[in-house]
């Protein structure tokens, strides 16, 4: 049966296809202006979330891009510090060291080549706290500050001082512009327990006058008693522990020793306990030895250590122990064999991995974590850990890390006290010759002090502190290497995140004007035909 096409019918179907001819048109019209084939989430769903996750993915890359560059800029400084300056002070010093060593230089000499070694040693102290952006690049994590600060410290050629000196607790305080020596004179050629009474002497000019004073008795800063020496006029105060650990059994202690010098005999380390009071450099800086550091959060009254080789910070929170209604509560390590729940994070709380875990029947208990164990002792909590109880192992607390790609870190910084030594925590920072402020600290001694033995042994001090050096040097060197290396494939990854956008979002223009045509030539088809069909007459009404 045929239908009767009215003249409304045929005006709102040619009207609705010339609107939507039309509208095709201007939204490749649209895309022509803005040269995207996606103006808003409508025009394609999906391509849109390719392009907003494409994105996310270039302004990271970007980041890391700058993270890269950032540490690049905090290596090079370090390296050339290292590399060049440092390396060039030390070449200074051995010049200096092969002159005093020869005997063809006397007292006043050595006083003058001590001049220029104290110029050396500042030097390198302002090379130590060497900044990048305003942040110490030697002093760990705790940049906002110099890496280190002058001090005094001592040499001795005597066995015992060099080990109490290794072994901590002997303080010196104040100042002076020159090396203090101090001889102790009780008893000549005896070797004895330091009292107080004993007679020491003096000097702060290289030996020329010296000067008497007497041991006495004190305190340190935690109430315990100590030896004091109180040069007059010298500007320092030494403090000495009356006990040192038994090099035989560090479990016991012994007296601190001294061997007596004979003041008529001639001055020198040969002659009982010499010191040689001197500069020294001391470490303001964190550091990453062991043991590691462990954070109680909400954990009541017990203790925790964690043991292991740990390359990032790890959480550990204790869930719970189900009771017998069913619910979790409070971990009661005894019964042994008892189920309870624990997890650790790696990512600092935001995913967690979830353990079970067996009481031991005992107040401790170690749980394992990535790179080691953390060991708890709940004795003091009566065996029990509270639900959710939180341990952070974090054991790069000296490292400043930049991101240079998705979950990998690059540590930038260094620990000074590693590189350079000199004294951390009353002690030195590095053994023997390895401690280059260490060993210019006792050449500027034996200059002042005119020891000809003391700077031959200097010079061969000096290569072995050289190498150290050059050892982080190396180190640095090496992280340069692969910054390039993630510099190379960032730009490459960054490349390709170009062209996947540019493939879902940017228009083809030859295939945009092919388009257009097509559309123009369509519409004006359209408007001819509708313009023919509907040029009415009164002849439609008859």
């Amino acid at each position: 049966m045929a239908i009767r096409v009215t003249q409304h019918t045929m005006y709102n179907s040619m009207v609705g296809n010339m609107q939507k001819n039309l509208g095709a048109y201007m939204e490749s019209v649209e895309q022509g202006a803005s040269q995207k084939k996606i103006n808003r989430p409508s025009d394609d769903p999906a391509g849109t979330y390719r392009v907003l996750t494409t994105r996310v993915d270039m302004t990271s890359t970007e980041q890391y891009q700058e993270n890269v560059d950032t540490a690049k800029g905090w290596l090079n400084l370090a390296d050339s510090v290292l590399s060049t300056n440092v390396a060039t002070a030390i070449t200074g010093l051995k010049t200096l060291a092969e002159q005093a060593s020869t005997g063809t230089y006397d007292a006043s000499q050595r006083k003058i080549m001590a001049d220029q070694a104290k110029q050396y040693f500042g030097q390198l102290l302002n090379l130590a706290n060497t900044e990048f952006e305003g942040k110490s690049i030697f002093a760990g994590h705790r940049y906002d500050h110099n890496a280190f600060e002058q001090g005094l410290a001592i040499t001795s050629w005597d066995e015992d001082w060099n080990r109490y000196v290794n072994n901590g607790g002997i303080t010196i305080d104040g100042s002076s512009s020159s090396t203090v020596i101090v001889e102790f004179t009780t008893n000549p050629g005896e070797k004895k327990d330091l009292a107080a009474g004993d007679t020491f002497r003096w000097s702060n000019d290289g030996g020329d006058t010296w000067q008497t004073g007497t041991v006495e008795l004190g305190q340190d800063k935690d109430g315990n008693e100590v030896f004091v020496l109180k040069p007059e006029g010298s500007g320092i105060y030494m403090s000495i522990p009356k006990e040192f650990p038994d090099p035989d059994d560090p479990t016991k202690k012994v007296p601190t020793q001294i061997t007596g010098a004979n003041p008529n005999e001639k001055s020198g380390p040969n002659n009982g306990t010499f010191l040689f009071v001197r500069p020294t450099a001391i470490y303001q800086g964190d550091d990453k030895d062991p043991p590691v550091d462990v954070t109680l959060m909400g954990a009541g009254n017990i203790d925790a250590k964690a043991t292991g080789e740990f390359g990032k910070n790890v959480l550990v929170r204790i869930d719970g122990q189900k009771g017998a209604d069913g619910t979790l509560g409070d971990v009661s390590l005894k019964p042994a064999g008892e189920e309870f729940t624990w997890s650790y994070s790696t990512d600092g709380g935001s995913t967690w991995v979830t353990a079970k875990g067996k009481t031991t029947g005992t107040d401790q208990i170690k749980l394992p974590i990535p790179g080691g164990y953390v060991e708890i002792d709940a004795t003091a909590n009566g065996g029990k850990i509270s639900q959710g109880a939180q341990i952070m192992v974090h054991p790069s607390r000296s490292d400043l890390d930049y991101e240079i790609m998705k979950d990998t870190y690059l540590s930038v910084n260094s620990v000074g006290k590693d590189v350079f030594g000199g004294y951390y925590e009353g002690k030195p920072a590095l053994e023997g010759d390895n401690n280059l402020f260490e060993v210019v600290g006792a050449f500027i001694g034996y200059l002042e002090g005119n020891s000809q033995e003391g700077c031959q042994k200097t010079l061969a001090a000096l290569t072995t502190a050289e190498k150290q050096i050059l050892a982080e040097a190396t180190r640095i060197g090496g992280m340069e290497n692969r910054l390039e290396m993630a510099a190379d494939v960032l730009s490459f990854q960054k490349i390709d995140q170009q062209e996947r956008l540019s493939y879902v979002e940017d228009i083809d223009l030859t295939e945009l004007l092919t388009k257009l045509t097509r559309q123009q030539l369509t519409y004006q088809t359209v408007l001819q035909s509708s313009s023919m069909i509907m040029q009415l007459s009164l002849a439609n009404y008859i």
